[in-house]
């Protein structure tokens, strides 16, 4: 009775001592051990390059640090569900896929750790809602992972080749306390980046800070919060920085004494306005000239593909028949006929208003007979002509031998503005069919202008689409 009693004893502490975490090899290779409900495994230094599948699937914790591990894959974690602490420093990572953690919703925390890891995939742990510790350090990352860390407290990139902040990279990240970003290539961090209100530490040490302007509101932001910029010693500006703070600790920045006024910026604002102002100036004062010049530019870029009447000007009885009020006479034969003998002395013949109709035929039959027979027609616009009713007659007939010829053979010339309400009906459907209009003006190189499109619109007569509705 005594010797079984014994055994009895003996059975019930190796029993206990099991459940109190001693450890005991129970796989070739792994060892576990059952502090809690769910075993813990150490897989590490066994030169594995793989994760095995052959331990208990209720795992707790996995330890699989110091092996030869390459790639993770989608399945590599679909036997241990239950994993809240995966370890994996000291392997040879380079490829992790885009699902690899997303069956383990208990995932807490996670080591990464001195591998060769150079990119991870986009929401890479969009799935792992309680991670809270994530370490990347000593890593090729070139980035900053982006991974819809909701829950994360504590981010370590340390010794990566990171160069850039993304703004919007803590934005979701609302319970972060610690981020360490020791030993990367930061120089700068954009002015509208998110900074989490919970976070206490921030370590951004033996990175090549530009302690200029652009960065003068990380500094004022720091110092008006809680956040820890540590080690201090460590955390200088860089060669690019302003020239008395080279390798000055980035807590003795004060960019009140560096940041001021601009002078120079506003001075440059100040003569750019002058010269953009005179250039305006000096546009309008030329704008005749350069209008004439773009004018001539077009002509030689796009040139002319219209179709056009068969018949040239000689073909006509007149080569132009100019038609005006009364009151404008005098500015035809002062003005206008001395510039036709000088710009334009191969019109010969051309007929000066009433003076050229015939006298053995009614008024109305006169001005038909001179609109059929001449190549073009002008219709010289003013103020005076706006109420007359003869003078509108002359533009309905002008406008209806447009229509029955489909040619564009009338020439509007304002010799002066007329208010828009005071234009007659059949001038402003006349403008509304973008068809040939002039304005005379007393500036030189107006003028200049005024011949050159008229010169133009004597080449020929074009073929009109449409007729007018008059």
């Amino acid at each position: 009775m005594a010797g079984g009693t014994a055994v009895t004893v003996l059975t019930a502490l190796m029993t206990l001592s099991c459940i109190a975490g001693h450890w005991i090899q129970t796989h070739p290779k792994c060892f576990f051990s059952y502090p809690s409900p769910l075993p813990n495994a150490d897989c590490s230094h066994l030169n594995l390059s793989a994760v095995p599948q052959t331990l208990p699937s209720n795992l707790y914790q996995l330890d699989l640090s110091y092996n030869d591990i390459v790639t993770i894959t989608d399945v590599s974690f679909v036997r241990y569900r239950k994993i809240q602490i995966l370890l994996l420093p000291r392997n040879t990572l380079n490829r992790i896929d885009g699902k690899s953690f997303e069956l383990l919703r208990d995932l807490r925390v996670l080591y990464m750790s001195y591998n060769n890891i150079s990119r991870l995939p986009d929401a890479l742990f969009h799935k792992n809602v309680r991670l809270s510790l994530l370490d990347l350090s000593h890593n090729r990352l070139t980035e900053i992972p982006n991974n819809a860390l909701g829950s994360i407290r504590e981010l370590t990139l340390k010794n990566n080749i990171i160069s850039l902040f993304d703004r919007n990279l803590l934005k979701d990240t609302p319970k972060l306390l610690t981020l360490y970003l020791r030993a990367n290539h930061l120089t700068t961090i954009s002015a509208d980046t998110f900074m989490p209100e919970t976070l206490v530490r921030l370590d951004i040490s033996r990175n090549p800070l530009t302690c200029d302007c652009s960065l003068a509101w990380f500094r004022n932001w720091f110092q008006t919060t809680n956040v820890n910029i540590s080690p201090d010693n460590e955390t200088l500006c860089s060669q690019t920085s302003f020239k008395q703070l080279v390798n000055v600790p980035l807590q003795e920045f004060h960019p009140d004494d560096f940041c001021g006024i601009d002078v120079q910026l506003i001075l440059g604002l100040i003569l750019g306005s002058i010269m953009v102002t005179c250039m305006g100036l000096l546009i309008y004062r030329k704008r005749w000239w350069l209008n004439y010049k773009i004018f001539l530019l077009k002509l030689f870029v796009l040139g002319y593909k219209q179709q056009e009447e068969d018949r040239q000007a000689d073909d006509y009885e007149y080569q132009l028949n100019i038609m005006c009020h009364d009151d404008d006479d005098d500015w035809v034969h002062s003005v206008l006929r001395p510039a036709f003998e000088e710009r334009m002395p191969h019109l010969q013949r051309v007929a000066y208003g009433d003076e050229a109709l015939r006298v053995s035929m009614y008024y109305i039959d006169a001005i038909y007979h001179i609109v059929e027979n001449s190549y073009k027609t002008v219709l010289l616009l003013s103020n005076h002509c706006t109420d007359d009713a003869w003078f509108i007659t002359k533009v309905r007939v002008a406008l209806e031998h447009v229509n029955e010829t489909g040619l564009d053979k009338v020439i509007l010339v304002f010799l002066e503005d007329i208010p828009s309400e005071r234009l007659p009906y059949l001038v402003r459907l006349f403008l509304s069919r973008d068809r040939p209009n002039l304005l005379w003006t007393e500036d030189c190189d107006g003028q200049d202008l005024f011949w050159a499109h008229f010169e133009k619109c004597m080449r020929s007569n074009l073929q009109i689409n449409h007729a007018l509705p008059i």
